[in-house]
């Protein structure tokens, strides 16, 4: 990490709040975070390692639009399945799906049963989160400890989230930066809390092909955009274009 660029990005929002709307450089949902790179001379970072250093902190950068919504993918991660195989899980409880597949499609939280029967529960006695059915019982299982490390592999235990307000005009799209930030120290009790709360949800979409093979497209624990921030247990605004801070001025 020691080739990693330093990046005052407190100071360089502020430079492009005050440009105000910035063009997107892509034509696609990552225009937001390619564009924010692109001006910042930072390099598109795909490798699995932080994208600079802020203040001696290595740091992940992610931008998003204020007030999106939709879920993204925080990890893809497939569970022990025992004592049912993956196969045998679809070829139970599954349905035919449009294309006349055995299939099964669900997503799950801690808090209820879905239609299907099934829900995710967290047991501490032994550190595992459970996949259950509501008549079978456990089908499969994650080890939390090795959740949570590939969780921190993935999005990092330093984040710097960027806001910007959003506009179109002539089919393109324009962003003014203006919130940034600091979120440090990636917490297992705060996982933990957003599986409770229902934040995070657990995605499962599998079919079995006519080869008999399952064709899973990746499990996958899934979390609003709005509700990254709450898996942090420290978070410091480092930039408003609203309230400028002693550090920002």
């Amino acid at each position: 990490m020691s080739g990693l660029p330093e990046v005052d990005i407190a100071r360089e929002l502020k430079r492009l709040y005050q440009i105000g709307f910035l063009k997107s450089l892509r034509a696609s949902d990552t225009g937001i975070g390619y564009t924010l790179e692109t001006v910042l001379n930072i390099k598109e970072n795909n490798e699995g390692e932080p994208d600079f250093v802020y203040h001696e902190i290595p740091v992940e950068l992610k931008a998003q639009r204020i007030g999106a919504s939709s879920r993204i993918t925080l990890i893809t991660k497939t569970p022990c399945w025992e004592p049912l195989s993956q196969k045998e899980i679809i070829e139970k409880y599954g349905y035919k799906d449009v294309k006349g597949r055995q299939g099964l499609k669900i997503t799950l939280t801690t808090s209820a049963f879905n239609p299907k029967g099934f829900k995710l529960e967290i047991n501490r006695n032994n550190n595992r989160l459970n996949v259950v059915h509501k008549e079978y019982g456990i089908v499969a299982y994650y080890d939390i400890f090795k959740l949570m490390e590939k969780i921190r592999r993935k999005i990092f235990s330093n984040l710097i989230l960027v806001l910007a307000e959003t506009r179109k005009k002539d089919k393109n799209e324009y962003f003014q930066y203006q919130k940034a930030i600091l979120l440090q120290d990636l917490s297992e009790n705060k996982f933990e809390e957003a599986l409770n709360n229902g934040i995070i949800v657990w995605e499962f979409r599998a079919h079995i092909k006519p080869d008999g093979t399952v064709r899973d497209h990746g499990p996958g624990f899934r979390i609003s955009k709005l509700h990254l921030s709450n898996l942090y247990s420290k978070q410091t605004i480092i930039f408003d274009g609203s309230k400028p801070s002693e550090e920002q001025r």
